[in-house]
């Protein structure tokens, strides 16, 4: 049977118009959505790759200046893991909630196609959500400025689209929510990812400067959220403090290459990395001693 490559257009995110199982079978059938929540967003489906993207023509422009500057900008992703054969379900699931919250950018899944070669390193990384973080690298509005007159708002960069981490905070809760209820089985944390829930994951996939190499280079796992040596600090008040709140406020977060946490660490994780950047210290005192 032949392909069809009509285009399809939803005026509405309800019901969800880019079901798995629909876009499986018709591939490379365009398909948009046009959502109208506190504005207009238009969504499309990518099926390329061997992966499945739900995106804007801002994501798009987002991964262009990706490329642009080298991978060095903010490079934020949540990741969920996600037995293979529970993909359409969770699929169908996160799409929903991307729609519903009216995310901007992209997120992608491991298309079926690709399901038997999905290497096992890549565990813990079947669903990924971007969040865009701005960056003076787009004052202007970015790369496309110039090049589209009368659509600059459809490829503007720029900070009133980045979402606060109460944002994030409550998509990761709503998602580790749903995604339980529909009884999706997670494969465990991904390497290299700060734990976030029984899924989700945070990456930071922004290249790191490698002394030996004298290169910038894809973050390694140990630098997949890894604080920056000198940036995670208490900033208010006692680190024993008896309020939960008082303690997720006291602590400035970036990664290895300075870029800020765009979620809000739940309460262990905090602690245990206070623990761990303790424990570091405590190992290298001697060393420092002996200089």
């Amino acid at each position: 049977m032949a392909t069809r490559t009509t285009c399809e257009v939803a005026l509405r995110s309800e019901p969800n118009p880019f079901h798995w199982e629909e876009i499986e079978n018709e591939p490379k059938v365009q398909r948009n959505c046009i959502d109208r929540s506190f504005r207009s967003t238009e969504y499309e489906i990518l099926h390329t790759g061997g992966f499945v993207r739900l995106c804007t023509d801002r994501g798009r422009v987002y991964w262009l200046a990706q490329n642009e500057h080298d991978h060095r900008l903010p490079d934020w992703k949540i990741h969920f893991s996600v037995e293979l054969s529970d993909i359409p379900r969770a699929w169908d699931t996160l799409t929903e909630l991307f729609l519903k919250e009216a995310c901007d950018f992209g997120m992608k899944a491991v298309a079926g196609e690709a399901f038997e070669s999905w290497p096992p390193e890549q565990r813990g990384r079947e669903i990924t959500v971007y969040i865009f973080q701005n960056h003076a690298a787009y004052n202007g509005g970015g790369p496309m400025m110039g090049y589209c007159p009368g659509n600059e708002h459809n490829f503007w960069l720029g900070p009133e689209f980045e979402r606060a981490p109460d944002f994030w905070s409550h998509f990761v809760e709503e998602a580790e929510q749903r995604l339980s209820a529909a009884n999706i089985r997670s494969r465990g944390l991904a390497h290299g990812d700060l734990k976030l829930g029984h899924y989700a994951s945070l990456r930071n996939e922004a290249f790191i400067f490698e002394a030996a190499s004298g290169l910038y280079i894809y973050p390694p796992n140990t630098s997949g959220w890894r604080l920056a040596s000198s940036c995670f600090m208490l900033t208010t008040g006692s680190f024993l403090t008896s309020t939960r709140r008082a303690v997720q406020a006291s602590f400035t977060v970036v990664n290895a290459v300075g870029h800020p946490c765009p979620v809000h660490l739940p309460l262990q994780g905090r602690l245990e990395m206070a623990f761990r950047r303790g424990h570091r210290r405590l190992r290298c005192a001697p060393c420092r001693r002996r200089r």
